[in-house]
């Protein structure tokens, strides 16, 4: 009997085999590159010896955990490890390297500008004071994660050294500048992405992303910078306690 004579479903035993086999591959993906392809479905069940459905429902449930990611007439494939943001403080190099990624940045542009009224409230600025605008593509084994846009105050920070924007600019001011960050708010909303970003993320336009909006505090209350990060929402989650 072949794969293909055997019934899509195989009763109650069937949940006991989708799950060992998801199991078994997802011990097999702990060893393979992402963006590594899988076997097919058809692959799967000749190879262990189970029906297709059951390899479909194994495959679902990768997916599902974030391990996989298919491709529509072209296969599924090893997913990049999410990030996930706690509520504790870290820098985005931080919360890379915590994944085993090695972070990095791309300086898209770095200009002064005068704060308009959204931003010189958000820092805690007169109006019109000159600001640093550095836009940055942040990237992880040199794969795009987040378009990162962050304005500091210029008479704050006078000189800021562009060698420095390619790693983790809260690293850059504790250690060029004495300024360490202490405390930080931040908003999450749902997006999607317009043309420029999604070239940049190399993501599809319209693709869901999660805009931050963050401003980071010194330990004497002082605004250091506000930024606006977009996540790609396939990459970055958000885990946060709640409590009573």
């Amino acid at each position: 009997m072949t794969v293909e004579d055997r019934r899509s479903d195989d009763g109650p035993a069937d949940s006991y085999k989708h799950e060992a086999l998801r199991r078994r591959l997802q011990a097999d993906i702990a060893g393979m590159r992402p963006d590594e392809a899988l076997p097919t479905e058809r692959q799967l069940a000749e190879r262990y010896d189970v029906s297709r459905a059951t390899a479909r429902r194994a495959l679902q449930a990768l997916r599902e955990d974030g391990l996989v990611r298919s491709v529509r007439g072209v296969g599924t494939f090893v997913s990049h490890p999410r990030i996930t943001k706690t509520s504790t403080l870290t820098s985005f190099s931080e919360d890379l390297r915590s994944r085993g990624y090695r972070p990095s940045a791309e300086l898209l542009s770095a200009q002064r500008v005068e704060a308009d009224l959204h931003h010189s409230t958000a820092l805690g600025v007169d109006p019109g004071t000159p600001l640093h605008r550095i836009e940055r593509l942040r990237l992880g084994d040199d794969f795009p994660i987040c378009v990162e846009t962050v304005y500091l105050s210029a008479e704050r920070f006078p000189d800021l050294d562009e060698s420095l924007l390619t790693g983790s600019l809260s690293e850059a001011l504790e250690v060029t500048h004495g300024v360490r960050v202490v405390r930080a708010t931040q908003q999450i909303r749902a997006v999607n992405v317009t043309g420029r970003q999604a070239r940049l993320l190399g993501v599809k336009e319209g693709s869901a992303a999660l805009l931050v909006r963050r401003t980071a505090y010194d330990g004497t209350g002082h605004v250091v910078e506000y930024g606006e990060s977009l996540c790609r929402g396939d990459l970055y989650e958000f885990s946060l306690v709640v409590t009573v």
